[in-house]
């Protein structure tokens, strides 16, 4: 059976196809072994691929392409959300967006990740980073909605279904990410082309149970969402609306094709948020290799 290791920030529920995979034995059937590696941080989940500790990484996209805009050996192989399916949940006090100036905005990192969406949603509102506001690296999702209860952070992104927890438990919503960049990259799976182009086997083989348990989930959606709730330590019910969001509402693409739109969203907010200058030539065949895929499919 061929090992793989597969790293990602935590136990995010829009990589459901990992966890459906997991439990329905579609890796096995295909001799596949994983071993599972939570980073904390999305940058981590980075420099774990480029590092080879991690040979898959479900990855937010920003540190894949500014290592390929530098001439770095990381791609993209495929989608795993085409929308950023988050909210901006505050502490109960604050009512408007422009009430965040001088407070602290949870993220897990500067770099990559919902850090640069936060800027793109506040920056509509007149709030500019550094000097407006205040990011507290704390960690991912979970973490967030941990300090959130806690009250050491004013305001964070919320994937789902933490989002529908923390509206249920009282907290604010003030704005849907997708409201202000519609179709965005928020997440991807990526390869170090160094060891995929020398397993390039197990890399097709990997895509495809990935493609099976994204039908199986889409036509199985009790079943799948009994399975994510464990996965994601929240209750069926959630579960199931989180997963018919992220595939009614083009989340999630079926076919784990990253779209050309999306990515270029993300190529934008970056040279927006200063990540690259924004002289930067960046192009979906600069850091997208979909040969993996098309040899999946």
């Amino acid at each position: 059976m061929d090992q793989i290791t597969i790293g990602m920030v935590a136990p995010a529920f829009l990589f459901f196809p990992i966890w459906v995979a997991q439990d329905r034995g579609f890796f096995a059937a295909e001799g596949i072994g994983v071993r599972m590696v939570m980073h904390g941080a999305t940058d981590k989940v980075t420099t774990a691929l480029r590092e080879g500790e991690t040979q898959i990484g479900m990855v937010t996209p920003e540190g894949v392409i500014g290592d390929a805009a530098l001439g770095g050996t990381l791609r993209l192989i495929a989608g795993n959300a085409n929308r950023a399916p988050l909210s901006l949940i505050v502490q109960k006090g604050i009512e408007r967006i422009a009430d965040l100036r001088g407070k602290r905005v949870g993220t897990s990192s500067l770099k990559e990740g919902t850090a640069v969406l936060v800027q793109t949603i506040l920056a509509a509102h007149g709030l500019r980073y550094p000097g407006d506001y205040e990011f507290a690296i704390v960690g991912a999702h979970p973490q967030r909605w941990e300090h959130l209860q806690k009250g050491t952070i004013d305001a964070g992104l919320q994937l789902l279904p933490l989002n529908y927890v923390a509206e249920d438990a009282g907290f604010r919503n003030l704005a849907e990410t997708s409201d202000y960049v519609p179709r965005y990259a928020f997440a991807a799976i990526g390869v170090d082309q160094r060891w995929a182009a020398s397993n390039r086997g197990l890399v097709v083989r990997v895509l495809k149970v990935l493609l099976a348990a994204t039908v199986w989930a889409d036509t199985q959606r009790d079943a799948a969402a009994a399975i994510l709730a464990h996965a994601a330590n929240t209750s069926p019910a959630y579960a199931l609306r989180g997963l018919n969001e992220m595939l009614d509402r083009g989340a999630t693409p079926r076919d784990l094709r990253i779209e050309p739109e999306a990515l270029e969203a993300v190529f934008a907010a970056m040279r927006a948020t200063e990540l690259i200058p924004p002289s930067t030539a960046l192009s979906y065949a600069a850091v997208v290799d979909d040969s993996y895929l098309d040899a999946a499919v």
